[in-house]
């Protein structure tokens, strides 16, 4: 079997300063291989030539999940309010 029959992919999109759509994936793994390479190479199919950025657990106590986002410059931003700002 394809390891990257392992990986699962949640995929949302976000609205752009331009009113374009940026993209957050998620991916997870669920297979017995290393998770980094199977991660690797699954986040290399799915951005092909596009910019990105990756993010990883800090601790990496979870290697199985990998998030990327695209056009994060270009995100609608707004100064933290720390009185009203909540997950």
């Amino acid at each position: 079997m394809n390891e990257l029959d392992n990986v699962r992919i949640n995929v949302s999109e976000y609205e752009l300063e331009n009113g374009g759509k940026g993209k957050i994936t998620v991916f997870m793994y669920v297979g017995s291989a290393d998770p980094k390479a199977v991660l690797d190479e699954a986040v290399r199919v799915y951005v092909g030539a596009n910019g990105h950025h990756q993010f990883v657990d800090i601790h990496h106590d979870n290697p199985l999940t990998r998030v990327v986002l695209s056009d994060i410059n270009g995100m609608r931003q707004k100064a933290f309010d720390k009185d009203n700002d909540r997950m």
